[in-house]
């Protein structure tokens, strides 16, 4: 049975359904070939694990990096990072199933921790990576320290940015497109203005939000299977926010590791989870940005390259 509040929330989005054209609510597609015109470069290639095509990059020479990012965003949201770091780090990241060029998995079941942590594991074996150093942003953060704690012989150092780890109120994108009596619309219909809120609401510094950028985000939105596999991964973020086993492994990571994060991240919020991993990770080194939101890297890529870089050659 609709209960009130649900019968609001459906009829919400029957209005926005009715007033905006199919292009702004996002009904349509495109097509692949068309978003690898635009977003894959003579750096992208592919790697087929379980039935999925995983664009990735392989950048620079020297130590190995891998750099996962966060839910909603590709593997461009590390564009400043590599930029930088390339001459002294052999750079490799890659679109996480659901997002980007990859597409969605063919099993949902790869959106949980287990999942997604047996998929990076493949990944890097296939890839016959010995050791390496790991970032992660948000949910790439999660993926990270997860396989941090279940392989420590193979990270040799870690870095969190702004990383899900603790239970937390949903962001607004997340809670909306997850909640039952809109889930079944949201598989097909992803607003144009949702989207760019999105991606205002992960940044501090507003002004830093182009055009160029709420455009990226929105048509790899677009790519085929993404908006249903956006939905999958929400719906596991709604399962597990209130988890208390969430955080789970934290104190017993063994990999030295940095965590960063934005004052103004409202997404996995600075002033509970912040000190939340001091707590649990006393151990490990913590940098705060002033005035940055939930992807401080992509924000302030100048800053947290150089503060990660002299993490990394153990300067810090």
């Amino acid at each position: 049975m609709i209960n009130h509040k649900n019968f609001i929330l459906v009829l919400l989005f029957c209005v926005i359904t009715a007033t905006l054209g199919c292009s702004s609510l996002g009904m349509n597609t495109i097509p692949l070939d068309k978003l690898k015109a635009k977003y894959a470069d003579s750096e992208s290639e592919i790697i087929q694990i379980d039935d999925m095509n995983i664009h990735y990059k392989d950048e620079g020479q020297g130590p190995v990096l891998i750099l996962l990012h966060g839910v909603c965003a590709s593997l461009h949201t590390w564009d400043g990072w590599v930029e930088r770091l390339k001459d002294r780090y052999r750079i490799l990241r890659l679109d996480i199933p659901g997002f980007g060029l990859t597409g969605p998995p063919p099993d949902p079941s790869l959106n949980t921790k287990d999942g997604a942590v047996s998929l990076f594991e493949k990944i890097v074996d296939e890839m016959k990576l010995e050791k390496f150093y790991l970032a992660g942003n948000s949910l790439g953060g999660y993926i990270s320290w997860n396989y941090a704690l279940k392989h420590p012989e193979k990270v040799e150092k870690l870095i969190l940015i702004d990383s899900v780890g603790f239970p937390q109120p949903l962001p607004g994108i997340i809670a909306f497109a997850s909640f039952p009596t809109i889930r079944p619309f949201a598989r097909y219909v992803y607003p144009r203005f949702l989207v760019d809120g999105a991606v205002e609401e992960v940044f501090g510094d507003k002004s830093k939000v182009t055009d160029k950028l709420k455009d990226r985000y929105f048509e790899l939105a677009m790519r085929e299977g993404n908006k249903g596999g956006s939905v999958d991964v929400f719906t596991e973020f709604r399962r597990m926010c209130n988890n208390e086993k969430l955080s789970e492994g934290i104190k017993d990571l063994k990999p030295p590791t940095l965590v960063m994060w934005g004052t103004k991240d409202i997404w996995t919020p600075f002033d509970t989870s912040f000190p939340k991993w001091k707590q649990e990770l006393p151990t490990a080194k913590f940098i705060q940005y002033e005035g940055a939101g939930h992807t401080p890297m992509e924000e302030l890529p100048d800053e947290t390259a150089r503060d990660a870089d002299l993490f990394l050659s153990g300067k810090m």
